[in-house]
């Protein structure tokens, strides 16, 4: 894991754009989608899932997506 603390691993996103697999991974720029998440988070607003965390296929990088549709 690198240092990048907390923020460095958090993403927003729109859900639309991450079913699609339109989400690229912060530290390489791979196209993820639902089929990377490794957890889904219910206690980030607004609606299900809030967040998912992710791990990358091409880095293995592990990071949240906040989902959002004012991105």
């Amino acid at each position: 894991m690198t240092a990048r603390g907390v923020e460095g691993r958090r993403i927003t996103a729109r859900r639309h754009d991450f079913l699609e697999y339109k989400t690229v991974c912060p530290f390489c720029g791979e196209p993820v989608g639902p089929r990377f998440v490794t957890r889904e988070h219910s206690d980030v607003p607004p609606n299900p899932p809030y967040a998912a965390s992710v791990k990358c296929p091409r880095c293995r990088e592990l990071y949240e997506v906040v989902f959002s549709d004012e991105v």
